[in-house]
């Protein structure tokens, strides 16, 4: 077994070529402001239709009515892991509690499905697509994404995982999905103070599902899995992870704005 000193961890290198990609990301983003620098992570993870996005006076949402409430289900389900103490837990919710996650997966699918062939023939497929039921599916999508996505992080990245569930009771899913409402009412009033918390809290969950996903990807690189002890083992992470989530973010970008200039693909309406 590795000792503490043996854990492999991210070199002195990677550490200081990764907060160079986060430095260059940092300064592109914000070059033209914080709501230029969110509309552009926006621009890579979404199609920014304006009709199918939220506007709060006038200012348009960085994400669309779906994702951002995506983004902003993930946030509270990630949030609320820390409220309950549960953040390394490693074990998958109880069985109806699962089976009801997965459907709101299916509830997120079937009414992008609808919105999509409404968007190609104009005739809704069953029912006229509306934005409060695309923010209100994304937000159960993103709710399911976290609760189920934590565990499967927690068991690959710790060496002593929690063994609890992150969600133990119908209680718990309860008041994420009370969280979940307020937040869904929150973005639907299109209150104009509220418009820079809602868009800075989506943007940032982008930025932290694409981070952990990019901690997984260095952890699987040097052959690390199960070997983190620490939150300080976390943070030498999260640089690596981070810089993943900024090189995503920007050759995404690069390649959809070479697309739409080169090939004439429109995806703003």
């Amino acid at each position: 077994m590795q000792t503490p000193m043996e854990r492999p961890l991210p070199s002195r290198g990677l550490l200081i070529l990764s907060g160079l990609v986060v430095a260059v990301g940092v300064v592109l983003g914000l070059r033209s402001g914080l709501l230029a620098g969110m509309h552009g992570v926006g621009y890579a993870v979404c199609h920014q239709i304006t009709v199918r996005t939220y506007v709060f006076g006038d200012r348009v949402m960085p994400l669309c009515a779906r994702c951002s409430g995506q983004y902003l289900g993930a946030v509270a389900g990630f949030v609320m892991a820390f409220v309950w103490r549960r953040p390394r837990a490693s074990k998958m919710p109880s069985r109806g509690i699962l089976v009801l996650l997965v459907l709101f997966l299916a509830a997120w699918a079937l009414d992008g499905i609808n919105s999509y062939i409404f968007l190609l023939t104009q005739t809704p497929l069953l029912y006229t697509p509306q934005n409060v039921l695309r923010l209100s599916t994304g937000m159960l999508q993103g709710i399911a994404v976290s609760m189920l996505f934590l565990p499967f992080f927690n068991q690959v990245f710790w060496r002593r995982p929690d063994p609890r569930p992150v969600l133990r009771s119908w209680r718990d899913l309860a008041t994420l999905l009370l969280l979940a409402a307020v937040l869904v009412l929150a973005v639907h009033s299109t209150w104009l103070p509220l418009f820079f918390p809602l868009a800075l809290a989506s943007t940032l969950g982008v930025m932290l599902l694409l981070s952990l996903v990019g901690i997984l990807f260095t952890a699987m690189l040097l052959r690390a899995e199960n070997a983190s002890l620490t939150w300080e083992d976390f943070l030498r992470f999260l640089l690596p992870g981070m810089a993943f989530a900024i090189a995503i973010i920007l050759t995404i970008g690069a390649l959809r704005a070479w697309a739409e200039a080169a090939m004439g693909l429109r995806f703003l309406g």
